[in-house]
């Protein structure tokens, strides 16, 4: 009985987790955007050779892969277990997939981001129900 009601005070701390995490990727896509300004503007070799969808989804790429991470070590901070936090970032793999893909090859940003908003709701809940 006592361990049931520690169990039902416990805070779930997945929604912050992702909110952080979800703040920690619009920072890495910001730092990229940046990144790739300052090369072109300051004449780097090669970088007017980056088509901009490329350089572009490679911030988006950069995002995604900054969100699982940060997503994992909040969730293993706060559980305080590595297979709860697999299971919580497991999937959000899905879209650092085509993301890296779209880096690679040429699928315009709007699909990526129609797909993106048609899966996250449903990650979300997945990554809610790892508890």
């Amino acid at each position: 009985m006592k361990k049931r009601r520690q169990r039902e005070n416990i805070l779930d701390s997945t929604p912050t987790a992702v909110a952080v995490a979800a703040l920690a990727a619009a920072a890495a896509i910001q730092a990229g955007e940046i990144i790739y300004d300052n090369m072109r503007s300051s004449g780097a070799p090669y970088s007017h050779d980056i088509p901009l969808w490329r350089a572009h989804m490679g911030s988006a790429c950069a995002g995604s892969v900054s969100f699982v991470v940060t997503l994992f070590l909040l969730e293993n901070l706060g559980k305080k277990s590595k297979l709860a936090a697999w299971r919580a970032i497991f999937p959000w793999l899905p879209l650092v997939a085509l993301t890296g893909l779209a880096t690679a090859i040429h699928i315009p940003i709007y699909l990526v981001i129609l797909a993106a908003a048609v899966y996250s709701p449903w990650a979300y809940s997945r990554t809610h129900a790892a508890r």
